[in-house]
């Protein structure tokens, strides 16, 4: 509470007490400067501090102003200083401190910025999964059936449709990066419209972690699993199954895949990588069943 007095600033009694210290630390100025600082000092006051002000409003004018001890220290070292002059002094030493504080804050948005962008450029630049050198067809009744053809440099891998019935085959899957991808599965098979063997009823699968297939085997006995985590240049194998329940009236008529679509997680990130295929892969009719 603003101490009752005169009706001035100057009768607060933290302003007392304020002038009270001041002197006390004035005590070794030479008379002539201790008294024209208390004067600057009282004037000042005066000026800012309404009649009847709370003791926060004091307090804050008083805080701006500066401890008695440090303002008579400075006019011990110094020539007289304007009291203006000491103000600006302190309001720029103060903007500094909050100049620094914003700059190390600032600095340290940037180191921020710098690591996210860092880990975005190194996952999203990473490269896709590929094809490894193991492939087969997965039933046996299919792979003993297989035919090969080979056109305009161009290989495809037919086996007479089963109409209804599932058919599919396994390649090697390779990680050439050096991120781990997991494969999530496969939203779609990429040029195969309605009318392809895998258009409703494809299922994909990634083998565990196996020696045999690292040593470039194949086994039937190895165990598939989805979400499938392949670690960097690790060789896997992918499998995808159908139930071809589409339409070749002809004999001859083919319905091939030459890539695989794949939903992979890569760091943070969830993108599809299109995995081109060494050879097409497909079924020839004519269908036994499906057509209208």
């Amino acid at each position: 509470m603003a101490t009752a007095g005169t009706g001035t600033g100057l009768d607060h009694r933290l302003v007392r007490d304020y002038l009270r210290e001041l002197d006390a630390a004035m005590a070794t100025l030479p008379a002539a400067r201790a008294r024209e600082l208390r004067q600057q000092i009282t004037a000042h006051l005066d000026e800012l501090l309404q009649p009847g002000a709370d003791d926060r409003a004091v307090a804050a004018t008083l805080g701006r102003l500066g401890a008695p001890a440090d303002l008579a220290a400075e006019a011990g070292v110094t020539a007289p200083v304007r009291l203006s002059e000491a103000i600006r002094m302190t309001a720029r030493a103060r903007l500094a401190r909050v100049a620094a504080r914003t700059w190390i804050r600032l600095g340290a948005a940037v180191v921020v910025t710098g690591m996210v962008a860092g880990y975005l450029v190194f996952y999203l630049s990473a490269g896709s999964l590929e094809e490894g050198p193991q492939s087969v067809w997965w039933y046996p009744q299919d792979a003993a059936r297989q035919v090969i053809t080979t056109a305009d440099g161009a290989t495809q891998i037919t086996v007479p449709i089963r109409s209804r019935q599932r058919q599919g085959f396994e390649i090697g899957l390779y990680n050439p990066t050096d991120v781990t991808q997991t494969v999530l599965g496969a939203p779609d098979i990429p040029g195969l419209g309605p009318n392809s063997p895998a258009a409703q009823t494809a299922q994909v699968a990634v083998s565990v972690p196996n020696r045999d297939i690292n040593g470039g085997g194949t086994s039937r006995s190895v165990r598939f699993t989805l979400p499938a985590v392949i670690r960097p240049h690790e060789l896997r194998l992918l499998r995808l199954t159908w139930v071809s329940d589409i339409c070749l009236e002809e004999r001859g008529a083919a319905s091939v895949m030459d890539q695989i679509s794949l939903r992979v997680r890569v760091g943070w990130f969830t993108r599809t990588e299109n995995i081109p295929l060494m050879e097409g892969w497909g079924v020839s009719g004519p269908s036994k069943s499906g057509c209208n």
